[in-house]
């Protein structure tokens, strides 16, 4: 388990977390999205023990604080960070790298091989980082992470430069990381890739968290349309829509459905229907709708 209790960081008089308290456990993926410069890194960085906050604390297992040297030599065993593009060697092969983090962290690299067989990488992974493509780097980047094979991971922009098939294939590979017990931390801006696996998704705002959106727990269905702003004004001019119905970034109209009856959500179906063009869909706000309802709203 990994608990913060009232963590803030302050650059000079610039409030980066502010009084910010959560508690994650093994076995879940936890998302967590923001505009850049609201504070993910400076999150990242107090759990990886990077830099000390200014008040608040950290808390591995129940009892384990960065307090002693020893418990911090303790807790480095137990997380990993995604490693930057920018930290790898360009003579060493793919296979030298996953060695290096698996030795680092559990000793051993057994299982280097069935890693980036399972990550598809075999074509190359004996190769110097040299030749590598962005997407190339980026698989083996989270490949050494997956062979450090610790219980906590924290990874920033780990599907950054991917193509399609590569983002699926990490995707599932995570899911099955959760499944054996692992704590996951992602931040990405692959807003939608998030809702296939995570568990929660956090949004962070001035400083805290201002949301937690439950994945994995029936959430509140909505009618949901785009409408421009003159479509969503004559909408509410014609009809009388329901108070806790939302708008999200002048662009798209929700409307809840959980407490109409089956001919009133048909009835609200047709007359969306009228806008010709506008795709209606049927389901619970994702991560994109909660993103803009939290960051685009202005």
């Amino acid at each position: 388990m990994l608990k913060l209790k009232n963590v803030s960081v302050k650059y000079k008089d610039k409030v980066v977390l502010d009084n910010l308290s959560l508690t994650a456990e093994g076995g879940e993926i936890i998302g967590l999205v923001a505009p850049n410069g609201t504070g993910k890194t400076t999150l990242f960085n107090v759990i990886a023990n990077f830099i000390k906050p200014n008040s608040g604390n950290v808390t591995f297992n129940g009892n384990i604080q960065y307090k002693t040297e020893r418990n911090e030599l303790s807790i480095h065993k137990q997380l990993a960070t995604f490693p930057d593009q920018g930290d790898l060697f360009e003579e060493l092969s793919g296979v030298d790298h996953m060695k290096l983090y698996a030795n680092m962290w559990n000793g051993t690299s057994k299982h280097v091989q069935d890693i980036y067989k399972q990550l598809l990488m075999e074509s190359y992974v004996k190769k110097k980082v040299k030749t590598y493509s962005l997407g190339m780097r980026q698989r083996l980047c989270f490949a050494m992470i997956v062979a450090a094979d610790t219980p906590i991971m924290l990874m920033d922009e780990v599907m950054n430069g991917l193509d399609v098939a590569n983002v699926s294939l990490i995707s599932k590979q995570l899911m099955q990381m959760k499944k054996e017990g692992k704590l996951i931390f992602v931040a990405s801006h692959l807003l939608a890739n998030l809702d296939l696996y995570a568990d929660r998704v956090l949004y962070l705002k001035d400083g805290n968290i201002v949301h937690q959106q439950q994945l994995n727990e029936s959430t509140r269905e909505y009618i949901k349309i785009e409408l421009t702003p003159v479509q969503y004004e004559k909408l509410i001019q014609n009809y009388s829509l329901p108070d806790d119905h939302l708008y999200i970034a002048k662009r798209l109209c929700c409307i809840p459905i959980a407490q109409m009856d089956l001919d009133e959500q048909k009835d609200w179906i047709e007359r969306l229907f009228a806008y010709k063009g506008k795709e209606l869909t049927i389901g619970p706000l994702g991560t994109v709708e909660h993103y803009e309802k939290y960051y685009h709203e202005s």
